[in-house]
């Protein structure tokens, strides 16, 4: 079967660098920012200093001078318990920030940011610098505008950082930020010679509450293989039957294995693919492993069924448990919607995951010896829909009227 570049998911220790998106969405912008100011043009360079102010800069700037819109809604509800240093003040979670040496112990600092997109909302972050002479790091707190979920391609614009200190302005800095297209999910990245995998990521490409879904589902039921949806409310040979329906309905479709992964924007250093959305794959009749398995995920997640996305080395397949427990799994090759029935896909998608559990096993026990390894092998590592939505991970809404022809069935 075709095989999709993904990458493996685990959620680790957070750098500053991610710590920095965390809750962006869920600050509130202080009611006493400039009007005027919200959408004014930021300048190209710098404002020089008058004389005898502080020494400050940007400090953060985006994920390496980009804005990813799956990043930023997805991980600013995220329920992580983080630790903060004492040098990060304002919205510590912020994505854009200023670092400020403390003038005199006690300074009291105020920065506003804005920027030349209507995509961002202006933003501002009060703060008391304690240690004269120490660096601190300010984060405004800002705020995102709802049709930064349609950005397809890249969109260029100024962040321009405005910096009080006991009321005497200091002046402004700018930097340029590329906001990247809704569909690019930045599956890893490395900050500070760490290597980081955010695959869990691709859950908020599963969209159980897209209303496509329902249209799906009415079409499982034209197949004949159930007569309802009941979830667990059966046996494990009823739950079977209930995914097969699905199958089945999506196979009707016509949907055919097409990698298409490329993002608009990747900085070096940062893992991250294009991924259609629900009714872009279904309008184009194209998935990859990524897309195929995010959308029969959606499906079986709205029937009630635990649905997992398991990521393996350069690829991704969707499972369900057979039962509330989770004992037995059923698990399916998606690329194979196309050309293959019901039984291959499970038989094809359980003996890769064998596969991968036999390697992994194998790779702890040469390293429990004390052999070097240089390509260890992992366990599947598995993203469970119901955890990542508990988490805070959302699917990010698709709500383009261009797409309303996935309604169509042909």
């Amino acid at each position: 079967m075709p095989q999709c570049s993904c990458t493996r998911t685990a959620l680790r220790s957070w750098p500053r660098f991610v710590v920095n998106v965390l809750c962006l969405f869920s600050a509130l912008v202080p009611a006493a920012l400039p009007a005027a100011s919200a959408l004014a043009a930021a300048p190209a360079n710098e404002v020089a200093r008058p004389s005898g102010s502080a020494v400050w800069s940007f400090d953060k700037v985006g994920l390496k001078g980009v804005l990813y819109p799956s990043l930023m809604l997805n991980i600013a509800k995220m329920k992580l318990d983080m630790q903060h240093n004492d040098d990060e003040l304002g919205d510590r979670n912020g994505l854009f920030g200023v670092k400020v040496t403390a003038p005199r112990a006690g300074a009291k600092a105020v920065v506003e940011m804005r920027a030349s997109s209507p995509l961002v909302n202006p933003g501002r972050a009060e703060a008391t610098l304690s240690r004269n002479g120490k660096a601190y790091h300010i984060y405004p707190f800002l705020t995102f505008a709802d049709p930064i979920t349609l950005v397809k391609q890249p969109v260029q614009m100024t962040m321009t950082a405005t910096l009080w200190l006991d009321g005497v302005p200091q002046g402004e800095r700018s930097a340029q930020v590329t906001i990247a297209s809704a569909n690019d999910c930045v599956h890893s990245f490395e900050d500070d010679d760490e290597y980081y995998d955010t695959d869990w990521l691709y859950a908020a490409y599963v969209n159980e509450n897209h209303p496509v879904v329902q249209q799906i589902l009415r079409e499982a039921l034209a197949t004949g293989e159930v007569a309802s949806f009941p979830g667990y409310q059966t046996d494990a040979a009823g739950v079977r039957k209930q995914v097969k329906a699905v199958w089945q309905a999506l196979r009707r479709r016509g949907i055919r294995y097409s990698s298409i992964k490329t993002p608009s924007v990747k900085p070096k250093d940062v893992g991250v693919q294009h991924v259609r959305f629900i009714s872009e794959a279904l309008a184009g009749r194209q998935a990859n492993c990524v897309e195929g398995s995010c959308l029969l995920a959606s499906v079986f997640y709205k029937i009630g069924l635990e649905t997992l996305l398991v990521s393996l080395p350069e690829h991704m397949l969707v499972s369900v448990a057979l039962d509330p427990g989770g004992r037995r799994q059923l698990y399916l090759e998606t690329t194979m919607l196309d050309d293959s029935t019901f039984e291959e896909a499970l038989e094809s998608g359980e003996e890769q995951v064998a596969e991968a559990y036999e390697k992994a096993r194998k790779a702890a026990a040469r390293k429990k010896a004390g052999k070097e390894d240089d390509d260890e092998d992992e366990a599947p590592n598995i993203i469970s829909i119901r955890e990542m939505r508990k988490a805070g991970v959302l699917a990010i809404p698709d709500r383009d009227a261009s797409r309303q022809q996935f309604f169509q069935v042909k």
